[in-house]
Parts: C-alpha cells; structure tokens; sequence
C-alpha cells in the first residue's frame, strides 16, 4: 500500500509540457513531453493531475453536440481552481467565427488551425513553441467578419450566411475564405453597408 501510495504522488507530481485532448484521432504520442487523452473527462481529470504547461483540445470534424462538450471542458478548464492558470489552445479544422466567439467566452487562449492531419509529439511542440499574439482568439475575431452567421442543417452540417445581406446570401468557397474569413472583409460592400434586419 505505502509503495503505490508513492507511485501514485510521483505520478500526481509529474508535470508534462502539455495533455492533448483528440477525440477525432490516434496522436503518435511517444514523447514524455506530453500525454493524450480522448475523452473531456479524463482531459480534465488528467489536468488536475499533470499540471500541464498548456492543454490542448482538438476540434475535428465533429457533430455539433460533440463540438459543444468541448467548448464546455474548455470552460471547465478556465474555471477550475486547479487548472484556470493553464494556457488553453484550441486546434481547429477551420475559421469558424461563432465557434471562436464561444472558445473566446470559455476563456480559451490560444487558436490553431489544422487539417486533420495525425498529431505527433513533434508537431505539438512546434506548434506550442510557436505560439503568438497572431494565435490569441481576439485576433482571429478581428480578421474574421463580425456578420457571419450560421443555420444548423442537422446535427453535422450547418451553412454559412451573410448577416450584412439579411443572412440571404450563403458563403462558401473562394468568397468565404478569401474575403469574409481575411482582413479583406473590411473592404467588402455587404460590410461596407450592411442590409440587416430591423
């Protein structure tokens, strides 16, 4: 009893770089720098337990509802008096500007974005050591225009609209990620003068 009781402070004791959270995949994680877990549950629990530098939570190609139990653990991770100080970063498939507001009301720090590519020890430590001020969430909610919306088709899909064009106008494509998902944005004629609902 007393020898796990050791073992298992040693562990509770073990800092590491970062924990992963990856429901969408299998990382090749074999570095001691870092640890996976699938589920937000153990994400959290292993959170208090490793006192990570920074954790980690993937958003693949998901269903909605699965989406907002992430966005809850990354809340839970920023209110928790055991991890709050922990920097969050969110690895995301694409701009999603409702998404990023949600991450940037959970208290989330950092925004990647990546394809759905595997994770390996290596990749997570570029990316963490390369972290910026361009990879905050407010930027991102700066370049990305403040009139996209989005129309929930079902639980996996949902469409993108223009708000500055009375949400008439589905983006996608080129517009989408060259104009409303850039800077550009700001010289667009819908942004210029919107159209919206009274």
């Amino acid at each position: 009893m007393k020898g796990e009781n050791t073992a298992k402070g040693r562990r509770r004791g073990r800092a590491v770089r970062f924990l992963l959270c990856d429901p969408t995949g299998q990382p090749e994680l074999t570095s001691s720098e870092g640890e996976w877990v699938r589920s937000p549950i153990q994400c959290l629990d292993k959170a208090v337990d490793l006192k990570p530098r920074i954790t980690v939570v993937r958003f693949g190609e998901m269903e909605i509802p699965e989406r907002e139990t992430l966005l809850e653990l990354c809340g839970a991770l920023k209110h928790n008096r055991h991890t709050h100080q922990t920097s969050v970063l969110a690895l995301l498939p694409a701009k999603h500007r409702m998404l990023m507001e949600d991450l940037e009301h959970a208290g989330v720090d950092f925004i990647k974005f990546m394809g759905e590519e595997t994770v390996s020890a290596s990749l997570m430590i570029e990316i963490i050591d390369g972290l910026g001020p361009d990879d905050r969430v407010e930027h991102y909610l700066q370049v990305v225009c403040s009139y996209l919306h989005y129309d929930i088709i079902d639980a996996r899909h949902e469409i993108t609209l223009c708000g500055a064009y009375l949400d008439r106008m589905v983006l996608g494509g080129k517009y989408l990620h060259e104009i409303c998902q850039t800077e550009k944005h700001l010289q667009c004629e819908y942004f210029l003068n919107p159209r919206v609902r009274s």
